[in-house]
């Protein structure tokens, strides 16, 4: 398992929080945990090995929240 964590802009609720996650967990084959903190503005994404973390932020993105990466371990 990989640790990623994107910098997100363009959330006000916890809604939006909440849709990121279950856009994550249910629509990007290989992520296994996501969760975002809407008040810090980041998405941690605990994924497989080898999952391109760059389809990960392109999924947030395209979810209405402009992601890019911010680390990964």
């Amino acid at each position: 398992m990989t640790t990623y964590t994107f910098t997100v802009t363009g959330m006000h609720c916890a809604s939006c929080g909440i849709l990121i996650d279950e856009t994550l967990e249910d629509e990007v084959t290989g992520v296994q945990r996501a969760e975002t903190s809407v008040r810090q503005g980041r998405t941690v994404v605990t994924a497989d090995d080898g999952l391109d973390p760059a389809v990960i932020a392109a999924a947030i993105t395209a979810a209405g929240y402009p992601a890019v990466i911010a680390t990964g371990r």
